[in-house]
């Protein structure tokens, strides 16, 4: 089946942002090392862009939804939150509730494959059913067309972009590297264009 793309141009944009970013911070800018003091991973505070390697992305994210106070958007492929054990995505999970619970607005977009018997459906649909229940709105985008996005965007300030899904194995276990850019321009991009595919997703009901 031919992957179809949405927006491109968009897309290319972003990744030049992104990549010229990364060249001023390690051919022009000293890497700040360490914390804020806010406890937050810094590597330079004149881009605006962090990077988040690793488990770094779980602690950043976590304190971001707990300090939101208007509005969240997430897209992503998988978010795992099965099993007994509270691991970081269930984490994440019950962060998002208790945000929408104190009057945050939150959409989550997720993957739905058209395999009968998937895995990544059960994981998906098993987490949306427990976030629709805490009053947090989750869509599926239509079979067939897959959504491998992996974006959060906090307040339409703080973008976070990357490699991790939500769950226990890239949260806490994976190789995985992530960018947390603070700006409401590119916020506000990569939120569009979430919503651009929420249009045209299916809601999920209690």
């Amino acid at each position: 089946m031919q992957t179809k793309y949405v927006n491109l141009p968009f897309m290319l944009r972003i990744l030049y942002i992104v990549t010229l970013t990364l060249f001023l911070i390690f051919t022009q800018i000293p890497p700040v090392t360490g914390k804020s003091a806010e406890g937050i991973p810094v590597t330079s505070d004149k881009t605006g862009i962090t990077i988040l390697e690793d488990r770094k992305y779980f602690e950043v994210l976590l304190k971001r939804i707990d300090d939101a106070n208007k509005d969240i958007i997430i897209s992503m492929y998988i978010f795992k939150t099965t099993g007994k054990k509270v691991n970081s995505a269930i984490k994440v999970r019950d962060a998002l509730i208790n945000a929408s619970g104190r009057g945050v607005v939150i959409k989550v977009l997720l993957e739905r494959e058209d395999e009968k018997g998937s895995s990544l459906n059960y994981e998906n649909e098993y987490t949306a059913k427990k976030l629709v229940n805490g009053g947090v709105a989750v869509y599926f985008e239509s079979p067939g067309k897959r959504t491998h996005v992996k974006a959060v965007v906090i307040d339409g300030k703080y973008a976070f972009i990357g490699s991790h899904n939500l769950t226990a194995s890239a949260l806490q276990y994976n190789n995985e590297l992530s960018l947390m850019i603070d700006s409401e321009e590119i916020a506000g991009e990569i939120a569009s264009y979430i919503e651009a595919i929420i249009k045209k997703a299916s809601k999920t009901k209690k």
